[in-house]
């Protein structure tokens, strides 16, 4: 278990250090809750996250990963659904992939639940899952596809 710190760091925290190195890079929210999501270990449920491990160990980095994760999903649960369409159209548009067959592939997969944090409450999954359910629907709509739910 990695545990040490550098002295040179001026004492930041490993949310702080999460927030300035990386998070801050991510323009949109759904960006976010997709990279969080992807630090979470899926047979241990623990976040890592190397370099945070690193300067702040493994236990640091975690709590950080697991705190940021909750409130990027509470930031993304508080906006509107015009913000929602236009969040998940931005982190769309900034991937370079084909922005309709990721719509129909986030429809039929479900791929978003996957980047939902662990500690959240059935109540704040559903309105999570029918907003983004919805968002996609109208963005399936906007780009000319009926989604893989067509005939639905």
């Amino acid at each position: 278990m990695r545990t040490s710190r550098p002295k040179s760091l001026l004492e930041r925290s490993p949310d702080v250090d999460l927030w300035r190195h990386t998070l801050s890079q991510i323009p949109t929210l759904t960006g976010r809750l997709v990279y969080l999501g992807t630090l979470r270990n899926p047979i241990s449920g623990k976040y890592e996250h190397h370099g945070l491990a690193l300067l702040f160990g493994d236990e640091a980095a975690d709590r950080a990963i697991r705190q940021s994760h909750k409130k990027c999903f509470q930031d993304w649960l508080d906006i509107g659904l015009a913000e929602k369409l236009e969040d998940v159209t931005r982190y769309f548009e900034s991937t370079g992939e084909d922005v309709p067959g990721l719509v129909a592939h986030w429809l039929r997969a479900q791929a978003w639940l996957s980047f939902l944090p662990a500690s959240i409450v059935p109540a704040e999954k559903s309105l999570y899952t029918n907003d983004m359910r919805n968002t996609l629907k109208l963005l399936s709509t906007r780009f000319g596809d009926g989604g893989p739910d067509r005939n639905a």
